[in-house]
């Protein structure tokens, strides 16, 4: 499966303005994506190649989440999932 376009994936327009790349990857089963934040300031998005494309798209979604957020310049993983999430993993 290929990704081409913000459309194809019926993701919001408002995500047109970053700079980044969509990248299927074989991760394993239970990560979705994962997010590299390059030196040029653009974004890689890892997506899981094994999950449907609605789950991928979800992903994406959730990645944004991260983007806007800002979140690759926290440092408490815990506490920007639950914050993305809407979970305290402070319960865990």
């Amino acid at each position: 499966m290929t990704i081409t376009t913000l459309t194809e994936m019926n993701l919001p327009t408002d995500l047109i303005g970053y700079n980044f790349v969509l990248v299927l990857a074989d991760l394993d089963t239970m990560v979705g994506e994962t997010i590299c934040h390059n030196a040029d300031d653009s974004f890689t998005i890892f997506l899981n190649s094994r999950w449907s494309s609605e789950m991928q798209r979800r992903c994406v979604l959730h990645a944004f989440d991260h983007i806007r957020h800002h979140d690759w310049e926290k440092e408490d993983v815990q506490q920007i999932e639950g914050e993305r999430h809407g979970t305290s993993w402070d319960l865990l």
